[in-house]
């Protein structure tokens, strides 16, 4: 063994500590060598002083039990559903799913309240709004009377739906809308002179309307107007008042039924 590799296994030497063959024989090598002697004097001399200042700090009275309890795996607890919710991660996924719930059901309802000749309609519920009350002619009957008076002045195949013919009618007109040919009349109470609704019939081939449902009130609203549209074969009727879609909701429910 020379000196270099002596020095080397001397760093390994603890007095008190049971030592390898290696590091015995480098401990009597330093025994016999001045330099290495010192080297080993001044090691065990360093590793003193940090036993004692190692000795010197105090710990804490409950290090134990800290200590134990660090090395007992917590149990993993369950995750509160608030918790969960409030999570930016998670709300950015529950947002984001409305959203795109919202523009689906937003696309199904555009796609269901659409139908051919719809704009025509809307133009008869939006020019309602226009109206004195001095177009129409003073007539007390039902609805389901007017055939013949519509007959006289150009509609031709006026017809009543069930639900409708007991309705009062106060004044009636028949106009043309580009050419095309509609029955209007309006209902109410001939005595006070009050108007509740208007109603339209026509031709729903000369319009373009096509509803997908035969026999079922379709809800529309323009404006301040509100209608009910319904197709009977070429015939289509148009309920309208003003007001909103719950209220045009509620007077069908008053209808008899078919």
């Amino acid at each position: 063994m020379n000196a270099q590799t002596a020095e080397t296994l001397l760093r390994c030497y603890r007095p008190g500590r049971r030592a390898d063959s290696k590091t015995e024989k480098a401990v009597r090598f330093a025994e016999e060598d001045p330099e290495l002697k010192q080297v080993l004097a001044t090691q065990i001399a360093f590793d003193e002083q940090i036993v004692d200042v190692v000795h010197f700090i105090k710990p804490p009275e409950n290090l134990r039990q800290k200590l134990t309890d660090l090395s007992v795996a917590p149990r993993a607890e369950k995750t509160r559903l608030r918790k969960q919710v409030i999570n930016p991660a998670v709300l950015t996924a529950i947002l984001g799913l409305v959203v795109i719930l919202g523009i689906v059901v937003f696309f199904v309802i555009e796609g269901m309240e659409k139908f051919p000749g719809r704009e025509a309609v809307e133009n008869m519920l939006g020019g309602s709004g226009k109206l004195s009350g001095t177009e129409f002619e003073s007539v007390v009957t039902t609805t389901g009377q007017l055939g013949d008076w519509f007959y006289m002045r150009g509609y031709d195949g006026f017809e009543a739906p069930t639900e409708l013919t007991a309705l009062p009618v106060i004044g009636s007109r028949v106009f043309r809308i580009d050419g095309r040919t509609v029955a209007q009349f309006a209902v109410g109470d001939a005595k006070v002179n009050s108007m509740r609704c208007l109603i339209f019939e026509f031709h729903a081939s000369e319009f373009g309307v096509h509803l997908p449902s035969e026999n079922e009130w379709k809800v529309l609203a323009q404006d301040e107007w509100v209608g009910a549209v319904r197709q009977h074969g070429d015939h289509c009727f148009l309920i309208a008042f003003r007001g909103g879609k719950q209220e045009m909701e509620d007077f069908l429910k008053t209808l008899p039924p078919k």
